[in-house]
């Protein structure tokens, strides 16, 4: 296996050489756990209507009829959230249709200016990206009084992406509806909710070809979040709440399972499929390509780049290193890290299916 690597000057590991013919020195010492950054993402299929009014409100229809998602967890799947929240999606042929609802006593919010950084108040946000290889993602974020903030990342953060807070989802449509009243600390209030009307060509420019709406069957990577604040009421004014003049850290609460205290980790949104269905006619998920091997994939390179294997990347230049099997939820996989001059790639093939792929040290994921 490990011959061929060199043959293609160390472009992959062959399965026709087996492992007894690695030499020792070019095996990593070490066993990588990758199991807890597994990640099973959520899947949620929209179906076609006939268009919705943006009031704020679910009621149509087509929305009643609509199943709302799971309901939503912690962004690192482990405490409960305090109050509930749910999601449904649809989609015509110029819009993607989300209709959130979130359980709330004391509905607030004090940031009225476009383009704010609205996760400053309580608030709802949208991840999109059209063509599941975690770059060039739009974000949209609304508060209570139906302030938005919607930019664009080039790439995640953490492998050094920018936001671009100039972006403008042209026609972009978004309403509140509040069951109760807003910024009134005099009452307990019920729920309040938010509906957008997406535009699909804008986002699918992202895709730099000339369409105006996905077909049946696409899909595309979507999360959602919803952040929550412990606030203070003196004098019939909210605000955030402060311990020592700082601020309470901020819940999140998310839609697919994202496993850290981080919404850009594009790799464990959710699946959102589109069908020309119209509701009524529900279908089966389809079976999305490459889901389990992605996961390995980013798994091994959070250990290698961000995790307890940072030494690998202290390897001179053309060196190879061979990682001990991995066994994830039943199948076996094998990878070799290279170290290039300008960072690192990683190339994995799944043992049971005979699949190959590679990533590289900026996430990018490729099919060989």
């Amino acid at each position: 296996m490990y011959r061929e690597i060199v043959c293609l000057l160390a472009l992959f590991l062959s399965a026709c050489t087996t492992k007894s013919q690695v030499k020792e020195d070019l095996v990593y010492e070490h066993s990588i756990d990758i199991g807890q950054e597994i990640m099973v993402p959520q899947h949620y299929i929209a179906y076609r209507t006939q268009g919705i009014q943006i009031d704020g409100q679910a009621l149509e229809r087509d929305w009643k009829i609509a199943t709302y998602t799971t309901e939503f967890i912690d962004i690192e799947g482990v405490k409960e959230p305090k109050y509930k929240t749910q999601v449904k999606m649809l989609w015509d042929e110029q819009y993607l249709y989300v209709y959130a609802e979130m359980e709330e006593p004391h509905v607030w919010g004090n940031l009225k200016k476009h383009d704010a950084v609205i996760f400053y108040n309580n608030d709802f946000e949208v991840f999109i990206d059209p063509t599941d290889d975690g770059c060039h993602y739009s974000e949209i974020e609304v508060n209570a009084l139906n302030t938005t903030w919607d930019l664009r990342l080039n790439k995640p953060y953490r492998f050094g992406g920018h936001a671009n807070d100039y972006y403008e989802i042209e026609g972009l449509k978004t309403a509140v509806h509040i069951r109760g009243s807003l910024n009134d600390g005099n009452d307990i209030d019920t729920s309040w909710s938010v509906e957008m009307a997406i535009p699909l060509e804008v986002i699918l420019q992202r895709k730099r070809k000339a369409l105006k709406h996905p077909k049946d069957g696409d899909y595309w990577r979507v999360n959602f979040s919803r952040v929550q604040w412990d606030h203070d009421l003196k004098k019939g004014i909210y605000s955030l709440k402060k311990v020592n003049g700082k601020r309470l850290p901020e819940y999140n609460w998310v839609w697919s399972n994202q496993g850290a205290i981080n919404m850009h980790l594009p790799e464990h949104w959710g699946y959102l499929e589109f069908s020309e269905n119209a509701l009524g006619n529900e279908k089966s998920p389809k079976e999305i390509p490459q889901v389990l091997n992605k996961q390995v994939a980013y798994a091994l390179l959070q250990q290698i780049k961000f995790g307890a294997h940072k030494e690998l990347l202290d390897l001179a230049p053309t060196i190879t290193k061979k990682i001990k099997t991995l066994k994830v939820k039943g199948k076996d996989f094998d990878a070799v890290f290279l170290k290039t001059h300008l960072g690192f790639e990683i190339y994995i093939e799944n043992l049971s299916s005979k699949e190959q792929f590679v990533i590289n040290e900026e996430g990018k994921f490729k099919v060989l």
